[in-house]
C-alpha cells in the first residue's frame, strides 16, 4: 500500500514500519500517508513498572504469538513475534480441538506453544538487569488457553460449546536460565477468550458512557459491543484471509483495498466473480496477484464479521449511528482503510469517521492489566511486602482474587494454581510467586474485577445469523 512503507510478514500493529510517518497528538499514534487513519497506542490507566520488576505481555493467537517486554517507564523494551507452531495441526481452532483428542498430539500442542513462549522469554531475560524479576501476563482465546494448560478441549468442540475453565491460571514457564511466573487471564466463554477480555480493557469499553464496537480481525473474528452499562460478545469463523491466507504474501488490508479497486473498475462483480480472462488466471496488481480463491476467502471472512456485528447491534437494540467508536484490532485492522471496508460491505457507511485502529489490543490490555497489578501491589501492599513477599503472602490470598468476567451474575471465581510445584520452589521463586499473589490481592476492585454485565451470543444458534451472513456475502 502506497505511503505505508514496508511491513513485517507477521504484523502486530506496532507502528514501527519503515516509511511510516507518525506523530504524537495526545490521543495516540496518527499514521499519515494516503488517507489518514488513527491508531490507539495508549490507553487509560497506563502506569510504570515497580522498581525491580519487569512485565512481559504475551498474546497467544490462533495464527501468531506476540510478546513484549516493558521497561521501568512502561515503554516497550523489546518484542518477539512468531507464527504459532500449532498451525501444523490446522489453521483453525476446530482442527486443533480435534487433534487434541489424541493424548500425544495434545501434549505436542501444549509443548509447541510453551516452546514459543520460552523463546521469547529467553530473549527478554537477556535484557534484564541484575536483580530485576519478570512477570509474564498472557492473553489467549479460550481454545489456546486450554491447549496451553493441557486441559481437555472436548467440551469446546461439541454443542452446547461450554467452557468450565474460564478463571485463568498461574504457572511457571521453565527455562534453562530459570523459571518465569506466569498469569493467564480469565476468559469469557467457550468462544470469547482472555484476548477479548484484554481488548475490552485496552479500549476502556467497560468505563465509557458511549458505546464502543471492538472487532478483532483475526482467524476467529471476536466482536464486543458495549459500554459501562453492559457488554455483548460473540465470535465468528472469519478464517485466515485477514492474516494473509490463502495466498501467502498478501496482507489482508491489501486484499481488501485491491478488491475494492476491482469492484470500482468493474473487473469484479457484486457476487465476487472476476470477469474473464481473470477468473482462471487471476489478476496482478503491482507485485500482488489476486485470484478467485483469494476473493472468495475474503468474502467469507468479511461476511462473518459484518453479520456478527449486525447481530450484536440488533441484540443491543440500537442502530449503527448510536455507536460512538469502532476499534479494529490486530495487524490487519492497523493497515485497513475504513473506506475500503465500507466499499466491500464489511462495515456500514455510518462507521466512517469514527473507526480507529487499535493495533494489538490484546497486548495493550495485558500491558494495562499487568502494570496495574504490579503497581497496585506496590501502592496498596507496600514495598516491604514486595521485597519479602514469600514471608508475608500465602497462596490463600489468591482465593476469589480474580473475577470471572463471563459470569452474568458477576460472581467471583479463583485462579488455578497449575504448575506451582511448591515443593520444588526456590526462595527467589517463592518471592516471585508471592508478588503475584500480592498483586492479585491488591487488585480487588481493579481491572480484574467483574466487568459490567457481559452476555455472549452464540451465532451458530442465532435465528437471524444465516440470513445476515448470506446477505453480507455480496460485495
Amino acid at each position: 500500500m502506497a505511503g505505508k512503507g514496508l511491513r513485517c510478514q507477521i504484523c502486530t500493529g506496532c507502528g514501527l514500519c519503515p516509511g511510516v510517518i507518525a506523530e504524537r497528538d495526545g490521543r495516540g499514534l496518527r499514521i499519515l500517508g494516503g488517507e489518514e487513519s488513527e491508531a490507539i497506542t495508549d490507553m487509560p490507566g497506563t502506569v510504570t513498572c515497580p522498581e525491580g520488576y519487569r512485565l512481559i505481555a504475551a498474546d497467544i493467537g490462533t495464527t501468531t504469538i506476540a510478546m513484549e517486554l516493558y521497561g521501568k517507564e512502561g515503554k516497550v523494551a523489546d518484542r518477539y513475534v512468531t507464527v504459532n507452531p500449532q498451525v501444523e495441526f490446522g489453521r483453525d481452532v476446530i482442527s486443533r480441538i480435534q487433534a487434541a483428542a489424541d493424548p500425544e498430539k495434545k501434549k505436542k500442542l501444549q509443548d509447541d506453544v510453551k516452546s514459543a513462549l520460552s523463546m521469547g522469554g529467553k530473549r527478554f531475560l537477556k535484557c534484564l538487569k541484575a536483580g530485576e524479576q519478570p512477570l509474564m501476563v498472557i492473553a489467549a482465546n479460550t481454545t489456546m488457553s486450554y491447549l496451553l494448560m493441557g486441559w481437555d478441549c472436548e467440551e469446546l468442540g461439541e454443542a452446547p460449546f461450554t467452557a468450565r475453565k474460564l478463571s485463568g491460571a498461574q504457572f511457571f514457564l521453565k527455562l534453562e536460565e530459570g523459571r518465569i511466573p506466569c498469569l493467564l487471564l480469565p476468559g469469557i466463554s467457550a468462544f470469547v477468550g482472555g484476548d477479548i477480555y484484554a481488548g475490552i480493557c485496552a479500549c476502556g469499553m467497560h468505563e465509557k458512557r458511549e458505546r464502543t464496537l471492538l472487532v478483532d480481525l483475526g482467524t476467529n473474528g471476536e466482536i464486543a459491543l458495549g459500554s459501562r452499562e453492559g457488554i455483548l460478545c460473540t465470535a465468528t469463523a472469519a478464517g485466515p484471509a485477514f492474516e494473509g491466507g490463502p495466498n501467502r504474501g498478501i496482507w489482508g488490508a491489501d486484499l481488501v483495498r485491491y478488491t475494492a479497486m476491482l469492484l470500482e473498475e468493474g473487473i469484479l462483480d457484486g457476487t465476487g466473480l472476476l470477469r474473464e480472462p481473470y477468473f482462471q488466471t487471476g489478476i496482478r496488481i503491482g507485485n500482488v496477484e489476486i485470484t478467485q480463491e483469494s476473493v472468495r476467502s475474503l468474502q467469507l471472512a468479511k461476511a462473518a464479521i459484518a453479520a456478527g456485528a449486525e447481530i450484536l447491534i440488533k441484540e443491543a437494540g440500537i442502530t449503527p449511528d448510536q455507536i460512538g467508536q469502532v476499534v479494529l484490532a490486530g495487524g490487519f485492522g492497523y493497515y485497513l482503510h475504513p473506506e475500503d471496508a465500507v466499499k466491500i460491505g464489511m462495515l456500514p457507511e455510518q462507521f466512517l469517521g469514527r473507526t480507529v485502529s487499535g493495533g494489538n489490543t490484546a497486548l495493550l490490555g495485558v500491558k494495562r492489566i499487568g502494570l496495574e497489578l504490579l503497581q497496585n501491589a506496590a501502592n496498596h501492599v507496600g514495598s516491604e511486602l514486595l521485597q519479602n513477599a514469600a514471608n508475608h503472602v500465602g497462596p490463600e490470598l489468591l482465593q476469589n482474587a480474580v473475577s470471572h468476567s463471563g459470569r452474568e451474575k458477576g460472581e467471583r471465581t479463583e485462579v488455578s494454581h497449575a504448575g506451582r510445584e511448591k515443593g520444588t520452589q526456590t526462595e527467589l521463586e517463592k518471592k516471585l510467586q508471592g508478588s503475584i499473589d500480592a498483586a492479585l490481592q491488591a487488585d480487588r476492585g481493579g481491572l480484574l474485577k467483574a466487568l459490567p454485565k457481559v452476555r455472549t451470543i452464540n451465532l451458530a444458534q442465532h435465528p437471524d445469523f444465516s440470513a445476515a451472513y448470506l446477505n453480507a456475502m455480496e460485495l
